[in-house]
C-alpha cells in the first residue's frame, strides 16, 4: 500500500469514528452521514496523490474529524418537556485561558531531556541523542524510529510512486547515514571515517541534514545546523553520537541510523513504541510529584513531542506561524493546532538555545530549502 493510500484510509477511519461518536443513537443521522462521507471520499478519488491540493484535502479530513469530536454538540428532543436535551461530554470543554480545546501532543521539557543523559542504558541514551536533536529538526517519528512493521519488515520504506524520484524509491524511510554530511568551519566536507577525530579537535560547525521523503512539498529539502557549545542542546553533537553509534555497531550503509545496542549485541531498531515509553519514564523522573501537570498528561508525550517542542521554543522567540511551519516542515494551518493550550514550561536554556539556532540557519535553510524542493 502506497504512503498516499496509507494517509487517505486511516484520516478516513478518524474521520468515520469521529462522526459514529456523535451520531450514535441517532439511526437516520448515522446512515445520511456515511452516505455523505463515501460520496465525498469518491467525488475526489480521482485528485493526484501529491502535490498541494492532495495536502489540503488530507488536512481537511484532520479539520473535519476535529469539528465532529470538538466542536458539535448534539441535541436530543425531550419528549416530557420538549425541549432538547444537551450532553456536554470532556471532549467539548474548552481550555481555561485560551478557549481552544485540548492538543493531543506535550512538549519534551529541559527537565525530561536531562533524564535521558544517563549513558548507562544503551536504548534511553539512543533515544536521549535523537531527542536533543529532534527538537531541532522537529523530526517525526518515522524519520528516526519504526512504527508498526509487517513480517518480515526490517525497516518501513519510500514508496514507488511516481512523485518519488527513481533513486530514492524503496530507500529507508528513517534517516541513513548519508543523510548526514559535517562541514568544517570554512564549509569543507568532513567524510564520516574521520568524523570523531576531527570532532574532538573542534573542526565540526555545521551539520546538513536531508530530508528524502516527507509525505509534502517538503520533499527532498535540506537544512543546515550549526554548532551551539551547549553541553545538552547542540544538534551538531547530538548527530556526531548518532552517527558514531551507527559506525560501532556495524549497521549498514543502506539502513536507518535510528538504532541502539551495545558492543556486545547486534544493533536494533528503534521502535516509536520504545521511544515512547523512555520518554514517559524521563518525565516520571523530572517530576516525582505524581500531580505535576506532565505526570497526569504523561500520555501525551509521544515522538511526536520533538516538534511540539522545537515550536514551542520558536513561538515563545517571536516566530510566527509561517516561520515555524516553514522551519519545521508543517503546514500553516498545522500550528496553532499543536500549539493551542501546551504546556509552555520548556526551560529557559532550551528555549534561548533553539531560538538562537533559528536566527542561524533560518536565512541559510531557506535558500537551500527552496533549491531542493
Amino acid at each position: 500500500m502506497s504512503v498516499a493510500r496509507s494517509r487517505v484510509l486511516s484520516g478516513f477511519r478518524r474521520l468515520n469514528r469521529a462522526r459514529i461518536q456523535l451520531f450514535t443513537g441517532d439511526d437516520h443521522a448515522i446512515q445520511v452521514s456515511r452516505m455523505q462521507m463515501r460520496a465525498e471520499f469518491e467525488r475526489n478519488k480521482a485528485v493526484a496523490t501529491s502535490g498541494p491540493e492532495f495536502e489540503a484535502m488530507v488536512a481537511g479530513i484532520d479539520e473535519a474529524a476535529d469539528m465532529l469530536r470538538h466542536e458539535i454538540v448534539r441535541g436530543d428532543l425531550n419528549a416530557d418537556t420538549g425541549r432538547y436535551d444537551v450532553k456536554i461530554k470532556r471532549e467539548h470543554v474548552k481550555g481555561s485561558d485560551t478557549g481552544e480545546t485540548k492538543p493531543q501532543v506535550e512538549p519534551i521539557t529541559e527537565e525530561t531531556v536531562r533524564r535521558m543523559e544517563n549513558p548507562g542504558a544503551v536504548e534511553t541514551h539512543s533515544v536521549y541523542d535523537w531527542t536533543r536533536l529532534g527538537i531541532f529538526t522537529g523530526f517525526r517519528a518515522s524519520e528516526y524510529s519504526q512504527g508498526d512493521l509487517g513480517r518480515g519488515k526490517l525497516f518501513n520504506k519510500i514508496p514507488d510512486q511516481h512523485d518519488v524520484p527513481k533513486q530514492f524509491r524503496g530507500m529507508p524511510l528513517a534517516m541513513m547515514a548519508q543523510d548526514f554530511r559535517f562541514f568544517d568551519k570554512h564549509y569543507v566536507l568532513i567524510p564520516h571515517k574521520h568524523l570523531i577525530t576531527r570532532y574532538k579537535r573542534g573542526d565540526v560547525v555545521w551539520l546538513e541534514l536531508r530530508w528524502k521523503y516527507d509525505k509534502s512539498s517538503f520533499n527532498f529539502v535540506k537544512k543546515r545546523f550549526k554548532i551551539t557549545g551547549h553541553p545538552i542542546y547542540c544538534p551538531v553533537d547530538a548527530a556526531v553520537c548518532i552517527i558514531h553509534r551507527s559506525t560501532l555497531l556495524g549497521v549498514p550503509t543502506a539502513y536507518p541510523v535510528g538504532v541502539w545496542g551495545s558492543n556486545t549485541s547486534s544493533y536494533r531498531f528503534l521502535k516509536s513504541r520504545e521511544v515512547s515509553e523512555v520518554m514517559r519514564g524521563s518525565v516520571d523522573m523530572a517530576y516525582p510529584d505524581p500531580n505535576h501537570y506532565l505526570r497526569i498528561n504523561r500520555h501525551l508525550i509521544v515522538p511526536h513531542s520533538n516538534r511540539v517542542t522545537a515550536a514551542v521554543c520558536l513561538q515563545k522567540g517571536g516566530a510566527n506561524n509561517d516561520e515555524i511551519a516553514f522551519r519545521l516542515r508543517w503546514l500553516p494551518s498545522s500550528v496553532p493546532t499543536y500549539l493551542r493550550d501546551c504546556f509552555q514550561s520548556i526551560g529557559d536554556t532550551l528555549e534561548r538555545t533553539i531560538q538562537g539556532a533559528l536566527k542561524l540557519t533560518f536565512s541559510s535553510s531557506s535558500s537551500s530549502s527552496s533549491s531542493s524542493s
